[in-house]
């Protein structure tokens, strides 16, 4: 289906694909709305401003890939997986992320309304900016990741993990981080929030 590297303004919507791999293509301003991506790989493959509106994407698999400013409105990421992607200006408003996996990566300014990634191992993510509200880490072993200036508005990381990430400019008080582990650094600024003073 996919004979060309590049592709831009294509409308692939209900598409069925049938490759079960992609690797190097470039999508520009590409819509696939209910389009069928089960299962598929896909390899360092770019999208730029691309609609995925009520697209199949479960049990996708999408390594060093890049999705730049795209759409996945109600699409199904059922066990879908992202691994070192960048995801920036991305959302995923009402989308369907069960039992998502992402690990790695850029998710600056991404939408990442009510996602569930409880119980998840995730490493060296930059959540900046992003809009983490309702989001659920809870029991989550969250490693080098920087969540400056998230919106984590009604966010639960209960039992999460936190040793090691970033947390600058966030209002902690909005969220439920009752028995979350937290290191030296991270106390601190959670005492600050909360108006208590810790000496030496």
């Amino acid at each position: 289906m996919f004979d060309e590297t590049f592709y831009q303004d294509v409308d692939f919507r209900d598409a069925q694909i049938l490759e079960d791999t992609l690797s190097g293509i470039q999508f520009v301003r590409c819509r696939f709305d209910g389009a069928d991506f089960s299962r598929i790989q896909l390899k360092g493959c770019r999208f730029e401003n691309c609609r995925f509106h009520g697209t199949a994407l479960n049990g996708m698999a999408a390594e060093r890939c890049v999705f730049v400013n795209c759409s996945f409105l109600y699409a199904n990421c059922f066990a879908a997986e992202f691994y070192d992607c960048k995801m920036t200006g991305s959302s995923f408003e009402s989308a369907s992320t069960t039992a998502i996996r992402i690990d790695r990566g850029d998710w600056r300014m991404t939408d990442m309304i009510e996602m569930d990634l409880s119980g998840e191992k995730i490493s060296d993510i930059n959540f900046s900016g992003a809009s983490l509200r309702q989001c659920r880490f809870e029991k989550a072993v969250l490693r080098n990741c920087d969540f400056t200036g998230a919106d984590i508005r009604g966010a639960s990381f209960k039992s999460a993990d936190l040793r090691g990430c970033t947390l600058d400019q966030l209002n902690l008080s909005l969220a439920d981080f009752k028995g979350a582990k937290i290191d030296l650094t991270q106390a601190v600024a959670f005492a600050e929030t909360f108006g208590v003073k810790v000496f030496p």
